[in-house]
């Protein structure tokens, strides 16, 4: 949660909106000791007739970073989409728990926060990315953390923290498929395409004809969408040649 020096242009950045101006909001950069300010025109992509409607005092919002000229920064809201937001939000929440770890392990030392990352915290950071990514190493491939050079005692809390309470996240990807064959052997096509797409390891259930679900998990939610897309569209690719066929990814 905490850079050092300051954003860079189009960086997305975490804010507190802090005061609210007819014109004007001004914002805290949750994860730099700065403040910045986001114009009314780029509150919104519409017309803003009153800012108020748009932001509230307290909110967290995702910014796009604009400019930056020494201490003044240039925020905007109407820049970030929809799932810019979220992810960069998900990413900040997933790095405020790491921080609150490497708290725990400061406490065993009998230290703040601020000296823990004054001490390792920047370290870890400019070598694994984030805290959050610390950890996840941690967790996998615990020498690479030695390796790094970090303060033995560091390395060793860090890891055993990481074994203890860090959880590889696992993402699911679900689909909800429509299936009509009007072939003598119907059934016989629908449960060979269906098999087909679990034998690339995905999970295939029956809710109530014409309807069946794929369900794909894995590390990498790109690709786990990406399997159950291809297998879906093989699916119905392979039932339309006889019927009707249809896929929608769920919760999208």
């Amino acid at each position: 949660m905490r850079k050092l020096g300051r954003p860079e242009r189009e960086e997305l950045v975490v804010c507190e909106i802090t005061r609210i101006n007819p014109n004007s909001v001004y914002a805290r950069l949750l994860e730099y000791k700065m403040s910045g300010m986001i114009h009314v025109s780029e509150v919104a992509k519409r017309w803003v007739r009153d800012i108020r409607e748009f932001v509230k005092e307290r909110q967290l919002v995702v910014c796009k970073v604009i400019r930056v000229e020494g201490n003044d920064i240039s925020l905007s809201i109407k820049r970030v989409n929809r799932n810019q937001a979220d992810r960069r939000l998900q990413e900040f929440k997933r790095e405020r728990n790491a921080e609150k770890f490497l708290e725990q392990i400061a406490k065993q030392f009998k230290k703040s926060l601020d000296e823990a990352y004054d001490e390792v915290g920047h370290d870890l950071q400019d070598n694994f990315g984030s805290l959050n990514k610390t950890f996840e190493i941690a967790l996998k491939n615990p020498e690479l953390i030695k390796e790094k050079g970090i303060d033995a005692k560091w390395a060793l809390a860090i890891i055993e923290i990481a074994q203890k309470n860090f959880v590889e996240k696992r993402y699911e990807v679900k689909a909800a498929l429509n299936l009509k064959s009007y072939a003598s052997d119907g059934v016989e096509v629908i449960k060979k395409a269906l098999l087909d797409a679990a034998d690339k390891g995905l999970d295939v259930k029956y809710i109530s004809a014409p309807r069946y679900q794929i369900t794909g998990r894995g590390k990498d939610i790109k690709k786990v969408r990406e399997l159950v897309e291809t297998a879906c569209e093989d699916v119905v690719r392979a039932v339309k040649a006889s019927g009707e066929a249809s896929f929608a990814l769920e919760g999208k």
